[in-house]
């Protein structure tokens, strides 16, 4: 559980370097998070089916160690 949690806290501190990024060069807020929508957005199917791969591994690692863990022994 603790990797899940610090893999949702690197993923907030990058979106939000980029975004605190975007303000110091002097865009709006709302400028500043539609750019990273539209590179979002204009992700090729091929790349976004990678980028939901990687970032679903920790989850699949985590749930997997999760029901190992309390999987009773059998005797």
């Amino acid at each position: 559980m603790k990797v899940l949690c610090i893999y949702f806290l690197l993923a907030f501190l990058t979106f939000s370097l980029l975004v605190v990024v975007d303000l110091l060069s002097g865009t709006s807020l709302a400028m500043s998070v539609h750019s990273f929508y539209t590179v979002i957005i204009t992700t090729p199917l091929q790349e976004a089916f990678i980028m939901v791969v990687f970032a679903a591994l920790p989850i699949v690692a985590a749930i997997s160690r999760f029901i190992k863990r309390n999987r009773a022994p059998q005797k």
